[in-house]
């Protein structure tokens, strides 16, 4: 086959081919070389060297001027060849690209040139991450899969326990009982039956919002409007403890946020502050401004939190194991929730506490825009 032959072949190549001396300079490409990368011909190229190419990674540069036959997978930046005046092309944006250089040598062996294979592999890229992303998101949804099955297993069976245990030793036991055990009996079986409610109604919402049945809908909100009805809502728990529940809040703060998100969120803080606080201890709501947020404030002063505990607290894998002042550990997904929800608003949620002190809950909102722009 001459040598015609062999360039005409070359040229119809559906792979980009090239050809570079041995000081990287380019000699020959065909027609392929020049659409990858965005260019007429070889005189838009200007002389193109490959050694100067910014998005060479440095191992392949290393390996290349070593005379090593190589092959790498890198990102390729139309941007960046522009900005570095290295060339002048049509495209823009990045690229990922396949790339095969065998060194060209003479007849003592010695390399005189390289030869360039070059595919473009943008698509089959981003079909890996994508399929990288859902291997991700499918690991996470198996484990919360598991600890779903864990809070129904382990937590569910605990308030149930007492419900039933309670109320069979009752039934027995009933003609021999007196009042005050009744009533004792009658009080764990709502204690358990309250719990065992709140956790059903946090596992199904945690639920919805797992498979994306939660829509988010915002709205023009007062926050001192959804903190006092929280309190209100919750006046009635913190009484059987003799729980001072109280607001700081004089502000009227405006934020977009979806409702009974927010709702969801304030009930569970503050039902877990008057949960883990002591008899005749506190719980406080406040808030100020901080920049563009509002930040919202629960603490109390029950049990606390170990240190240890406090970095991992709103995950779904890990699990709390702080016993209520009625000896009930909590699972808590409702913090969970509460973190999963803030993300959806843009805010983020963190805690502090001091074992045998207390704890303090504070969540960010950012402001209304019309708020925000007053303050300016």
């Amino acid at each position: 086959m001459d040598n015609s032959k062999y360039l005409h072949i070359i040229e119809q190549s559906p792979i980009a081919i090239e050809f570079y001396d041995f000081s990287g300079q380019l000699m020959e490409a065909n027609r392929a070389s020049f659409d990858l990368f965005g260019v007429e011909n070889a005189d838009e190229l200007n002389g193109f060297n490959l050694f100067d190419d910014p998005n060479l990674p440095p191992q392949m540069l290393a390996d290349l001027k070593a005379g090593k036959s190589i092959r790498y997978e890198f990102e390729f930046d139309f941007d960046l060849v522009k900005e570095k005046k290295i060339y002048t092309t049509s495209r823009n944006g990045k690229c990922y690209l396949d790339c095969f250089i065998n060194p060209i040598n003479n007849e003592e062996q010695i390399p005189i040139g390289y030869t360039v294979y070059v595919m473009e592999i943008t698509d089959r890229k981003k079909a890996e991450i994508q399929l990288e992303e859902k291997s991700i998101e499918l690991y996470k949804l198996n484990t919360n899969k598991d600890k779903f099955f864990s809070i129904i297993a382990h937590d569910l069976k605990n308030p149930f326990s007492a419900i039933i245990g309670f109320s069979d030793l009752m039934l027995k036991n009933f003609n021999s009982l007196d009042d005050e055990t009744l009533l004792k009996g009658l009080n764990t079986i709502e204690s358990a039956a309250k719990h065992a409610y709140k956790l059903l109604e946090n596992l199904l919402i945690w639920s919805r919002n797992q498979t994306g049945r939660i829509k988010f809908n915002p709205e023009i909100l007062n926050l001192k409007t959804q903190i006092e009805k929280i309190i209100r809502e919750s006046e009635g728990l913190a009484i059987s403890k003799d729980i001072r529940l109280s607001s700081g809040i004089r502000k009227n703060y405006m934020v977009f946020a979806d409702k009974e998100m927010i709702e969801t969120i304030l009930q569970n803080l503050v039902s877990n502050a008057i949960k883990f606080s002591n008899r005749g201890g506190k719980v406080r709501i406040s808030a100020s401004t901080n920049n563009n947020n509002v930040e919202v404030t629960v603490s109390d002063s029950g049990v606390g939190i170990v240190s240890d505990h406090l970095k991992n607290i709103f995950e779904i894998d890990t699990r709390t194991n702080t016993a209520d002042t009625d000896n009930e550990f909590g699972t808590g997904l409702g913090l969970v929730l509460c973190k999963d929800f803030l993300i959806r608003h843009g805010g983020r949620i963190w805690a502090e506490s001091i074992q045998g002190k207390g704890s303090r809950f504070t969540f960010t909102l950012p402001l209304y825009e019309k708020q925000v722009q007053s303050q300016l």
